[in-house]
């Protein structure tokens, strides 16, 4: 059991490492400081409404009887029940924070709040691996850091969608992460992960970490670039400025 808890220890680097990173892009702003401790601090707590929605579905799909078909079991454990719960329930921890901070903030500030909304949800479902996993595998999965690297997709795409204006980005930023957690998962369930399809669930977890590597990258680059840095949305900044003047007044 030491062993394992130095396994989780090491894993807890990389996640909280990557938070460290993101709380430095406003070192001076205490505001948005304690918004990342909220964000990361509530993360780690997701645990509790994660499992009430999963509760929820699971009640609603044995009432329906859609569990007669193995398919149709297999996708719902997987798609619904973790993928779905999981991402919609980090989702809903960011909002509260993303529209708090409606009329500033930015766009890498929209990817930080969704990304350490995962970050603290990955380290809390490391402490259950403590009792189903080994040494390897609690390892690699704080390396691989899948959780935050679907919230840095989520961010991403949200902001982007804001950004072009795109029709529903929330539903893009939603949608994207869930299917690739939903696979991923998939894969890793006993009746595919023995097939040439349980490979892919390696690929996922290769690819999540290629991309918190080229986040880093992005995110150094990004942060002098005033796409990234100015308010995402402009009439809502505006429109505080002018309400900030004539307070003042």
């Amino acid at each position: 059991m030491v062993v394992l808890f130095g396994a989780l220890l090491v894993s807890c680097i990389f996640p909280l490492g990557l938070y460290f990173y993101l709380k430095t892009a406003r070192k001076e702003d205490k505001e948005y400081q304690k918004d990342c401790w909220d964000l990361l601090w509530n993360g780690f707590l997701l645990g509790f409404p994660v499992f009430g929605f999963s509760l929820l579905c699971f009640l609603a799909f044995k009432l329906l009887h859609l569990g007669d078909n193995w398919i149709v079991k297999l996708f719902f454990s997987n798609f619904v029940l973790k993928a779905v719960s999981e991402e919609l329930m980090k989702y809903l921890l960011a909002s509260k924070i993303i529209k708090k901070n409606h009329a500033k903030i930015s766009f890498l500030d929209l990817m930080a709040y969704t990304t350490i909304s995962a970050i603290g949800f990955e380290i809390m479902e490391s402490f259950t691996y403590l009792f189903s996993s080994n040494v390897g595998q609690i390892i690699v999965r704080g390396v691989t850091n899948m959780h935050a690297a679907f919230g840095l997709i989520m961010g991403y795409l949200m902001a982007t969608g804001y950004k072009k204006n795109w029709k529903h980005p929330v539903l893009w930023g939603l949608v994207v992460p869930i299917i690739i957690h939903g696979v991923y998962d998939l894969c890793l369930s006993e009746e595919i992960a023995d097939t040439d399809w349980g490979l892919l669930s390696l690929l996922i977890a290769f690819i999540c970490l290629v991309i918190n590597i080229v986040n880093y990258f992005f995110m150094n680059k990004a942060r002098k670039d005033p796409y990234y840095t100015d308010p995402l949305f402009a009439e809502a900044s505006q429109l505080s400025a002018i309400e900030n003047t004539e307070s003042q007044k």
